[in-house]
């Protein structure tokens, strides 16, 4: 109908004046146009407000609908998913993974789908070191499974978590971190740093040393050389047991032990098997020194986390914790005990941990904190846990 209207409006119009010159009638066309449009738009505008459930597409509750039901799809529309990248360094055979993903199915289904987490094992999502530097400089939706020998770089006082016979037992761990210092140290991660911890809940175990022969004092690691991770805290960790140190990345481990390049390594059991290390026949002793008892602090961009509803920010937090607690107990026993009686199934030799003169390195372990300026500190947590 608007096409038929146009066109007899325009041949009336030239009818009445035939001297129109192709300029004017062009100009005639555009304005009939416009004008038409202006028309058929009040049209339908007046036809729409006549319409009962036109509200609806406004965003208005149609008469029939309660407002609850505005509310739950004014909601929804709002609604935003949020993904968070994770990424940690044990291969997906380790009971980390296992630990991650429990973590991961709780949020995913506490939220209904609204937060979900994927899992990067194997170090897949990139360096633990580049991957929590980038925290500071921009809001990503990234996180690690880290250490305190990391965390150590950004606050030297949390260097101590990852340093020789800090804490030897759960109780310990769960004292330290209810300290007034402890927790300041935590809130300066954030605050100066934009780590932001999730939980300190997960405890990986007690690292022992394995190497070619039986290891129970200081002295019978004179001469050897131990692998460690190529940070500074590490390796002031591990050469206060009375070794030398070789700074590398876990994947470079074993082919380094059967090169013959380091003379042996300490770690968790579980790791030992995950990685297949009871294969290397040269260095096949553990001795159960207990030197550290790892303890692995899960973080994420604290920009990022800040971006979260509460209630989303509550529920990430406490599922970790709660699959953290799980998985701990699990490392300290039942993970462990297979880990080692696989290790002696393949051969390897265990020397007890009753066999070994822990006092005479954990002597020899204050050295680390001297060499990180963390021996007053340190004396002071032990007088703040009544151990001075």
């Amino acid at each position: 109908n608007i096409v038929i209207y146009y066109n007899i409006f325009i041949e009336l119009i030239l009818k009445t004046n035939k001297t129109h010159n192709q300029e004017e009638i062009q100009m005639t066309k555009c304005i009939t146009v416009t004008a038409i449009g202006m028309a058929l738009a009040m049209s339908l505008s007046a036809c729409s407000s006549n319409n009962p459930t036109s509200n609806t597409a406004s965003g208005e509750s149609a008469p029939s609908q309660t407002n609850s039901d505005s509310k739950s799809e004014n909601n929804s529309a709002s609604a935003e998913n949020y993904t968070l990248m994770f990424g940690h360094a044990q291969t997906e055979t380790h009971p980390y993974q296992a630990c991650f993903q429990e973590w991961a199915d709780a949020v995913s289904k506490k939220t209904n789908g609204g937060l979900t987490i994927d899992l990067y094992p194997s170090n897949t999502l990139g360096s633990e070191e580049d991957i929590i530097n980038s925290f500071k400089d921009s809001d990503t939706n990234w996180g690690y499974n880290t250490d305190f020998a990391r965390l150590g770089t950004y606050v030297p006082e949390l260097a101590m978590f990852n340093l020789p016979y800090f804490v030897e037992t759960i109780d310990d761990i769960n004292a330290v971190k209810e300290l007034d210092s402890v927790k300041s140290w935590i809130d300066q991660l954030e605050t100066e740093n934009d780590i932001k911890v999730v939980s300190l809940n997960l405890v990986q175990g007690y690292r022992n040393v394995v190497a070619g022969k039986p290891i129970k004092t200081p002295e019978d690691l004179k001469g050897l050389t131990l692998r460690c991770p190529n940070t500074e805290i590490w390796r002031a960790a591990v050469s206060s047991l009375g070794c030398s140190v070789q700074g590398m990345g876990r994947g470079d481990i074993y082919n380094n032990l059967v090169n013959k390049v380091i003379d042996g390594y300490e770690d968790v059991y579980p790791c030992i098997v995950s990685e297949s290390y009871y294969e290397i026949k040269n260095v096949n002793t553990i001795s159960e020194t207990h030197n550290i008892l790892l303890l692995n602090p899960v973080v994420v961009d604290a920009g990022w986390f800040n971006t979260l509803p509460e209630e989303y920010q509550t529920i990430l937090m406490e599922t970790c914790d709660e699959a953290c607690n799980i998985y701990s107990e699990k490392m300290l026993g039942e993970y462990t005990d297979e880990a080692r009686q696989k290790c002696i199934d393949e051969g390897m030799t265990v020397i007890d941990n009753s066999e070994i003169d822990v006092d005479a390195f954990r002597e020899a372990a204050k050295s680390s904190y001297e060499q990180l300026g963390l021996s007053e500190t340190y004396d002071q947590i032990q007088k703040e846990l009544g151990k001075q």
